[in-house]
């Protein structure tokens, strides 16, 4: 995959523990909604989903954090910060948004949000008429963010429907209680029409697919992950 060089853009704290960071582009890049990139940091790469969709040209932009902080994340969000020339590992991922008349389940959780941002911006455009049913689950309520452009992306698509999922009780969340499984298990859908797209902790996207392939009969074919089991 090609190296490319680019530049802090924007950064700013979205969550108590997760930054959203654009990046110029100095060249033209190509790459589908729902991939990734690896960000080059001291001979160590850091993969992270496109949160932008590819129709925008002039920034791509990233969701970095986690549902507390660890040093990791403190150290490549200080790298971005300071350094002035920023490498770029672009494209990779196999799952990418696929152009058909299909409808989609789009289920992340935590900042896996971005890569349903990206798929999601990108549908508004080009098929606004599909049928979607979006799934996201976070440990915290304050770990959602970018709700108010989800509201928007709502506006625009004619045929959405949203699930919002809190795994731990807060008194100010009067939603649904419980895992993005729960969820899964609870809503009585025929899930074997729908192509399905998953993002988020690596525990969280196994226990669903084994529960696809245990308890629906969902062909491989049909679910787009970048995590195997």
């Amino acid at each position: 995959m090609p190296i490319i060089e680019c530049s802090l853009y924007s950064l700013k704290k979205i969550t108590k523990f997760a930054y959203q960071v654009r990046l110029k582009l100095t060249n033209n890049i190509s790459f589908t909604a729902g991939q990734y990139l690896l960000l080059l940091i001291d001979n160590n790469k850091y993969p992270f989903s496109l949160a932008s969709s590819p129709l925008n040209k002039n920034f791509i932009e990233l969701h970095i954090g986690s549902s507390m902080f660890n040093q990791k994340i403190i150290d490549i969000i200080s790298y971005i910060s300071y350094k002035k020339i920023i490498l770029i590992d672009i494209p990779h991922g196999n799952a990418w948004l696929r152009v058909n008349d299909y409808p989609i389940m789009l289920i992340v959780g935590g900042t896996g949000f971005s890569y349903a941002q990206s798929i999601l911006l990108t549908i508004t455009k080009k098929q606004p008429n599909k049928k979607i049913i979006f799934y996201w689950g976070v440990k915290n309520v304050y770990d959602f963010y970018n709700l108010d452009k989800l509201k928007l992306i709502n506006k625009k698509l004619s045929n959405i429907l949203i699930r919002l999922i809190v795994e731990n009780h807060h008194h100010v969340w009067k939603d649904n209680t419980g895992t993005v499984l729960d969820l899964l298990k609870y809503y009585k859908i025929n899930i074997r029409k729908y192509d399905l797209y998953l993002a988020g902790p690596y525990n969280m996207i196994i226990n669903i697919i084994k529960f696809f392939s245990k308890h629906k009969n969902i062909a491989p074919k049909n679910i787009f992950t970048d995590i195997t089991i």
